[in-house]
């Protein structure tokens, strides 16, 4: 499995578990246009990763994990938000820790909140970035 297949399974499965999540749907964190009617959901992607070579042979890895919570609320949902992404950020950096280990940490970076419409209906979400770090030995066979 690639590493950043590795960190969405570790992610997905970790927010699955969680009780406060375990009632969100599944969903790719690209969707687009989603019906109200599913919420709350849940997507988890690696967006990005930046790559630095340590030295002749090694480079450091730094991949960004983006998860983003979808709900529907009132007037709280701002503060529902809140309460989940402190489960959300639980749950994935302990999964984290104990399926990568030390030599591949993960950190929270970034944590965005975006409400949408007025009244008793409302449409919350959540974006958390997170980066998880690691250090591979490259292939230079094909150089």
């Amino acid at each position: 499995m690639h590493r950043r297949s590795e960190y969405r399974a570790i992610a997905k499965a970790a927010l699955s578990a969680h009780a406060d999540l375990a009632s969100f749907t599944v969903m790719s964190a690209w969707a687009r246009d989603i019906d109200p009617k599913t919420l709350p959901v849940f997507g988890v992607a690696t967006p990005g990763e930046t790559k630095r070579l340590d030295s002749l042979d090694t480079s450091e890895r730094a991949c960004t994990l983006m998860v983003v919570l979808k709900i529907l609320g009132g007037d709280d949902i701002e503060d529902r938000l809140d309460v989940l992404g402190d489960a959300a950020e639980a749950a994935i950096l302990s999964a984290m820790a104990q399926q990568l280990g030390p030599e591949r940490p993960c950190t929270l970076t970034d944590t965005e909140v975006v409400v949408d419409g007025g009244g008793t209906r409302r449409v919350g979400t959540l974006t958390m970035k997170f980066e998880v770090m690691a250090w591979l030995v490259e292939d230079l066979s094909a150089a």
